[in-house]
C-alpha cells in the first residue's frame, strides 16, 4: 500500500488516480469531522468540496511539503474553512 506522501508525489507528477485514492482514504472521516461541527448537511458538503479544491490547488502549485502529515494538513484546511463559515 502506498503512503499518503507517495500518493501526493504521484498526483503532482500527473497521476490523477493517486488523488482519487487520497480522497477515498479521507472522505468519510473528513466529512464527519466537518458535519460534527456545522451540523448542517448542505453546509458540510460545501465545505468538504471546498477543502479538496483548496488541497488540489495547493498541490498543483507545489506548495505542499511532504512531511508525512497529509491527514493533519487536509483536516487543518477543513477546520479553517469551518471557521471562515462562521
Amino acid at each position: 500500500m502506498l503512503t499518503d506522501d507517495m500518493l501526493v508525489a504521484r498526483y503532482t507528477e500527473g497521476d490523477n488516480k493517486a488523488f482519487d485514492e487520497l480522497l477515498a482514504r479521507y472522505q468519510s472521516k473528513l466529512f464527519n469531522y466537518i458535519y460534527f461541527i456545522v451540523r448542517n448537511q448542505e453546509v458540510a458538503e460545501d465545505i468538504f468540496q471546498e477543502t479538496f479544491v483548496k488541497a488540489i490547488v495547493t498541490l498543483q502549485q507545489g506548495r505542499y511539503t511532504n512531511d508525512g502529515k497529509f491527514a493533519a494538513w487536509i483536516t487543518r484546511i477543513a477546520h479553517n474553512l469551518v471557521i471562515d463559515q462562521f
